[in-house]
């Protein structure tokens, strides 16, 4: 009997919730394959770029400056020695301090970018599911499986996509 009451619960209860429409989406397939999130990783490659030529040409200013100081070892006095060993610690010091502070600029720039993305594509799903009459989204990663029809990636990568060049998103942001 309590085998059938159990029963008789999880029917009732899968009745009622049958009615109810869920879908999932990869928010993040979006980000990464819409025109304006290609736009901002290209823009972001470029700040990457910069940062990288910066940090090589002072490696390399830093190489020179120990190389230099290695050839004049035996032929300066250990005291001058050793304050161009601080001086060269100082700009290890510093070159690494900037490093640093690159590697935050260039995280800072893509939490900018991906906050933008998310502030046009959230209107964009809340709109889909107001017009289809979904009661829930559910994130991709969230799902352990689910049929293919529930996933709406393509529809809201589709209309981001039409945004992008409706307001023409990617002009504002040059």
């Amino acid at each position: 009997m309590k085998k059938f009451v159990i029963f008789f619960f999880f029917y009732l209860f899968a009745n009622v919730n049958a009615d109810d429409k869920i879908v999932y989406l990869d928010i993040q397939y979006i980000i990464d394959n819409s025109i304006l999130g290609i736009h901002y990783k290209s823009l972001i490659k470029n700040i990457e770029n910069d940062n990288k030529t910066q940090i090589l040409i002072k490696q390399k200013q830093i190489k020179e400056k120990e190389q230099q100081l290695k050839n004049q070892k035996k032929l300066i006095k250990e005291e001058e020695f050793n304050l161009k060993i601080v001086e060269l610690n100082k700009l290890v010091k510093k070159y690494n301090e900037e490093n640093r502070n690159l590697k935050k600029m260039l995280i800072n720039e893509k939490q900018k970018y991906t906050t933008k993305m998310l502030k046009i594509i959230n209107p964009i799903i809340t709109s889909y599911v107001e017009d289809k009459n979904i009661n829930l989204v559910i994130e991709k990663k969230n799902v352990l499986v689910g049929i293919k029809t529930l996933d709406i990636t393509k529809n809201i990568l589709d209309l981001v996509n039409e945004e992008t060049n409706k307001k023409k998103l990617i002009n504002e942001t040059q």
